[in-house]
């Protein structure tokens, strides 16, 4: 079982010439998520050999222009694909105004069945698959969501306790759907005879402030995407604009037991992000300044992280 995430670009307000606005596609349990499509979004799915139209739950965590302005690239792409299911776009409810100007900022046949799912300001929850989707209120300042993706666990029956048990065949079933089983040794509990199975979860961060709304988002998430603007030089800014630093990040990572940490959102000033990643690895080691078009695959069974560049080239990803 693998979580990959594919990065399309990791610049904050102002795009460089080595990276794009931020946008981040999520491809999980057959679920295809995209976070956040920044101005150029459906460029770099070109670019990254990743497909467009598999796209069918867009999360948009708040309406400044780095965030969204991708949008209608991406809806027009779907919908010359002729896609037929529906595509469900999760959105601060008090920016309803700007997602209906994005979606009807140029003339295009609109064929698509769009499932617009308003974020009350108390968050949501929504359902995708085999997956939970979570919009968690941050501190920013317009309304703005962080995503927390979850794959609920549940347990997993240990072979020989169901054997040692005299439980067997339609049994199993039984035990599982009701919880219990009266058998001629007496009553067995299904958590007797099983292994808890914890959930597997995505975070994503977008812009805010720290603090304690973090904890909701962050807490044992097998992989965090976070937005780090700041180093720590330059905290004042961090703190004048509500946003993370290296700092702030890497001590909330740590203290809510993440297993790994994806940093971007980087301000244009940072021409290196080796030196974001060096001071990040200071207080959690297990850090990685992201990079456009790369992508970190977690074989979520060994926690063992993989990143590679996704760069087209001959048409092959390198």
């Amino acid at each position: 079982m693998t979580m990959e995430l594919n990065i399309l670009g990791t610049a904050s307000q102002l795009p460089t010439a080595n990276r794009n606005h931020g946008a981040y596609l999520l491809r999980w349990e057959g679920e295809n998520i995209l976070l956040d499509p920044g101005e150029g979004t459906q460029r770099q799915c070109v670019k990254g050999g990743l497909s467009v139209p598999a796209i069918r739950t867009i999360c948009i965590s708040h309406f400044h222009g780095d965030h969204c302005l991708g949008l209608p690239g991406i809806i027009q792409r779907l919908s010359l694909a002729k896609i037929t299911e529906p595509v469900s776009i999760l959105y601060p409810g008090e920016g309803e105004d700007f997602l209906k100007r994005l979606l009807s900022c140029s003339d295009f046949h609109q064929t698509l069945t769009l499932k617009l799912l308003p974020i009350p300001p108390e968050g949501m929850v929504f359902h995708t698959g085999k997956l939970r989707i979570e919009a968690i209120k941050l501190k920013h300042r317009i309304p703005t969501f962080g995503f927390r993706i979850v794959q609920p666990g549940g347990f997993h029956f240990d072979k020989e306790k169901l054997a040692a048990a005299g439980i067997k065949g339609k049994s199993v079933g039984i035990l599982q759907e009701k919880g219990e089983l009266q058998t001629d040794r007496g009553v067995v509990s299904r958590e007797s005879v099983s292994k808890p199975v914890p959930d597997r979860v995505f975070a994503y961060v977008a812009d805010t402030a720290p603090g304690k709304h973090l904890k909701p988002l962050m807490s044992h998430a097998d992989l965090l995407l976070c937005e780090t603007t700041f180093m720590e030089n330059e905290r004042n800014l961090a703190e004048a604009y509500d946003h993370l630093t290296t700092g702030t990040a890497a001590k909330a990572a740590l203290e809510n037991k993440v297993s790994f940490l994806i940093a971007t959102h980087f301000s244009e000033r940072y021409r290196d992000t080796r030196v974001i990643e060096k001071e990040l690895r200071e207080i959690f080691p297990r850090s990685y300044a992201a990079e456009d078009l790369t992508r970190f695959s977690l074989v979520l069974k060994t926690k063992i992280l993989h990143v590679k560049t996704i760069r087209k080239s001959n048409g092959q990803a390198t």
